[in-house]
């Protein structure tokens, strides 16, 4: 097993949710701007209206000095994040899609010099090439694109991959489809605010702002409501089973992240509507700025639904969500690790456990038995919930100290009980270790409840 990083003051998830979500945002503008972009290069060419090149020459510097950068920087921030917060789940990842990761990058090449390329040849090519290098700039957006969403699709539906290993299987998986244009159309809705934001820099008479706010505002909407019917009509259904019941559980999926999804929606249609009956009031920087950050926050509450309903796996029927292997992987010659750890225990599987204030030596491995149960409670609980002080102040999730205070286990016997009855949850596996191992974990968190409720006696 890999040390596990439990996060300090933020969880490790929150970290992760944040950075991806960030990401998702300067991603998803940058993909869809290279499209709408092309298309009023193609009416400002059609049409006889150079103008449009200022509103084009703002938009390309905008991305290159912003989306291209930030972008960029938050997606080899997701690397690292998600490396630490869950290392196996990772290298399950690479070891089915290297070779798609590396077609990403080769995408994401043309897409970084691309728009360097793209704004440093306004006026100096011809305008008929110049608007093919934006058309090779979207295209190469959109592989970036179709390669990460089928990434992304197997951790949640794995498909035949389960049965037959093979790496097409799981990229083209049940939900590759219907996320893809999903999320393709639902990009048009963010690159509407963008625009809006790139037209508020505009001089208030220029005739490009006063014809691109609409524009976007059309644009903008039909993005956001076919985006909106794909996923309630295609994705929704194409997800597992399991998946789909989980929707409905107020533990995995809280009602605060279906208020934040449409707090986003709402927000983003009400200022692209704006843009198309009151363009001059849209084209202020401050209505695409709110829009845009209650955008992020919907799409905080999508993303962070998309990775809760794979609960209680990083990927789908293979791997649980703390990195143990719950099935034999015949196709992969993998076998389940449930059934030997809780004869071997995990703890002489755990090299680079530290419990700090631990004992020279004990009965658990060379750790008193408390320190032995800490690093099992983390190991096995702390990619859902708090787990002890270090993240209980910001980002924390689903405290267990709270839980079983709550419940009224609050001494280490009424706790070893509920830890056996946890797989009965449909979104929990169960405890794995020996008896002993389980003993160790219920004295554990019996000292977290009284440390965060230090008058919390059984019974109360």
């Amino acid at each position: 097993m890999y040390p596990v990083w439990e996060g300090l003051i933020f969880h490790s998830a929150f970290i992760v949710a944040l950075v991806a979500v960030a990401h998702v945002l300067f991603s998803h503008v940058t993909v869809a701007a290279t499209w709408f972009n092309w298309w009023v290069e193609r009416k400002a060419l059609a049409e006889g209206k150079p103008y449009f090149y200022d509103y084009l020459k703002a938009s390309a510097l905008r991305l290159l000095m912003f989306a291209y950068t930030l972008g960029a920087m938050f997606g080899v921030g997701i690397w690292f994040s998600v490396t630490a917060s869950n290392p196996r789940g990772i290298s399950t990842l690479i070891h089915n899609f290297v070779f798609y990761w590396a077609a990403e990058w080769f995408w994401f090449i043309i897409d970084v010099f691309g728009i360097a390329v793209y704004y440093y040849t306004f006026g100096r090519v011809n305008p008929k090439t110049h608007a093919r290098i934006g058309l090779i700039l979207a295209l190469a957006a959109t592989g970036t694109l179709a390669i990460i969403v089928g990434v992304l699709g197997f951790k949640l539906s794995p498909g035949h991959w389960l049965q037959t290993g093979l790496s097409l299987d799981g990229f083209y998986n049940p939900t590759f489809w219907p996320m893809l244009f999903a999320r393709f159309a639902l990009m048009f809705a963010l690159t509407a605010l963008y625009a809006l934001l790139v037209a508020a820099g505009l001089p208030k008479d220029h005739p490009a702002r006063a014809e691109v706010v609409p524009l976007a505002g059309r644009v903008g909407l039909v993005g956001l409501a076919v985006g909106v019917a794909l996923v309630l009509l295609w994705y929704v259904p194409s997800l597992p089973e399991h998946a789909r019941v989980l929707l409905g559980v107020p533990q995995v999926v809280q009602k605060v992240f279906y208020v934040k999804m449409a707090l986003g929606v709402v927000a983003t249609a009400l200022v692209l509507a704006l843009a198309l009956l009151k363009p001059n009031l849209a084209a202020r920087a401050g209505a695409a700025y709110l829009a845009l950050f209650l955008a992020f926050l919907g799409l905080f509450g999508a993303e962070r639904t998309r990775e809760a309903i794979r609960k209680p796996d990083v990927v789908l029927g293979y791997m649980a969500s703390n990195q143990i292997i719950r099935v034999d992987f015949a196709p992969r010659d993998v076998k389940a690790e449930e059934g030997r750890l809780n004869q071997e225990g995990i703890l002489k599987h755990l090299p680079f456990a530290v419990a700090p204030g631990a004992k020279a030596a004990g009965p658990a491995g060379g750790l008193d038995p408390v320190e032995a149960g800490r690093s099992l409670v983390v190991l096995q609980c702390s990619s859902c919930h708090t787990v002890s002080r270090n993240t209980a102040l910001l980002g924390g999730m689903r405290n267990l100290a709270a839980m079983f205070h709550r419940r009224g286990m609050t001494e280490a016997p009424q706790i070893r009980v509920y830890l056996e009855a946890i797989g009965g949850f449909p979104y929990m596996h169960p405890v794995v270790g020996t008896p002993e191992e389980r003993d160790y974990m219920a004295q554990y968190l019996e000292r977290l409840v009284k440390e965060f409720f230090p008058q919390a006696s059984a019974g109360r």
